[in-house]
């Protein structure tokens, strides 16, 4: 049964049943660092709420948080709620709890080094769609086509080829690593970026094996469509 059987929505929120544990993913209503998470346990067909606030609502509850920041996890076993936060804390540590953060001490480092390189990129993205001095933006920019993106994909071709089996980057299954990179080029082609990526045939070739993974396909078309 696909994900559009099994969702149910109420307000600003979308659940999905599965196991005992309870999981709630707080964060708003956008992709952003939630959406990696969000990744994760409909990738693993696990159980989440997913709780998505208005300003009004963040504001009101932002002391609640442990860094007074999104997203955050909760996890309620039995009567005990515990809060984690950083969303690349949670998605390393749900991917390990799910099984797809490698098949060994190895595999999981090379997860992690992939998902921090990816995160190395998107700095660089958000530092430019932040800068208002036209001047460095241009700095930032020229960097980014000239330096940070053929690294990365260097990269990413080598540790995939090394590797990796069937398309993905570590194993020969869907791992964290790949949702990593996968959200981010997706991220950028719905943000009307996909000249960066034009260059990198093997990154948008590994995006439609992503996208052919069919819990995901199903997420792609129930998520609500926000801001990246």
């Amino acid at each position: 049964m696909g994900l559009k059987g099994l969702a149910r929505v109420s307000g600003s929120k979308i659940s999905f049943p599965g196991t005992m544990e309870s999981y709630r993913l707080t964060y708003f209503n956008k992709r952003g660092g939630g959406e990696i998470i969000r990744l994760v346990f409909v990738v693993t067909s696990q159980t989440f709420e997913d709780e998505r606030l208005t300003s009004e609502e963040w504001l009101k509850r932002k002391e609640e948080m442990p860094m007074k920041s999104l997203p955050v996890l909760h996890v309620k076993r039995e009567d005990k709620e515990t809060t984690f936060c950083q969303s690349g804390a949670i998605a390393k540590y749900l991917a390990k709890k799910f099984g797809i953060h490698g098949e060994n001490e190895d595999e999981g480092l090379l997860v992690d080094e992939v998902y921090d390189c990816v995160g190395d990129v998107r700095k660089s993205l958000v530092q430019i769609h932040f800068c208002k001095d036209e001047t460095t933006k241009a700095d930032l920019q020229k960097k980014l086509i000239s330096e940070v993106l053929p690294n990365f994909c260097q990269y990413f071709q080598r540790r995939k080829a090394s590797f990796g089996e069937g398309g993905y980057i570590v194993g020969g299954k869907i791992s964290l690593a790949d949702l990593a990179v996968f959200n981010m080029v997706d991220s950028c082609l719905e943000m009307g970026l996909k000249s960066l990526w034009q260059p990198y045939p093997e990154l948008l070739k590994h995006r439609e094996l992503i996208m052919e993974n069919e819990k995901l396909s199903d997420w792609l078309k129930i998520r609500p469509v926000t801001e990246v």
